[in-house]
């Protein structure tokens, strides 16, 4: 089975979330979506999650974390595949230094968000109660 996970980030300054632009060399190219990827078989889920994370924006997440809040899982009817996201808030924005899995990234409000979105970043946002979630945890920062 293959598990992955990512991070919705929030900056806790802004209120704003920083999404991720994946590469024209990606599967679904060009999407808006979350930062993260494949968690190794020595991993649990959330340090899957950070070292994915922390690579994909170039520098140790860890330093800028304000708190962590366990957000979605996706389970694939044939069970050969598992997405965990979690909300990542941040004291404040920052610049990544993004690699060849990046195409772009914006910081944007959570009213406002960039088109197109990733299939499985649109599962999460739009599920049943899931974007007011977010909007909440946005809301108390």
């Amino acid at each position: 089975m293959l598990k992955a996970a990512g991070a919705c980030i929030v900056a806790k300054d802004t209120k704003r979330v920083l999404l991720q632009q994946r590469s024209l060399d990606s599967s679904y190219p060009r999407t808006w979506g979350f930062w993260g990827g494949k968690v190794e078989e020595n991993e649990n889920i959330s340090q899957g999650m950070l070292r994915e994370v922390g690579e994909e924006l170039g520098f140790d997440i860890l330093d800028c974390i304000y708190k962590i809040y366990p957000y979605d899982q996706y389970h694939s009817r044939d069970a050969e595949f598992s997405y965990y996201t979690f909300i990542v808030v941040v004291n404040n924005e920052f610049i990544p230094n993004i690699n060849e899995e990046t195409g772009g990234y914006a910081w944007v409000n959570i009213q406002y968000l960039p088109k197109p979105i990733h299939p499985g970043a649109k599962r999460t946002l739009f599920k049943k109660n899931k974007i007011s979630y977010l909007k909440e945890i946005i809301s108390h920062l």
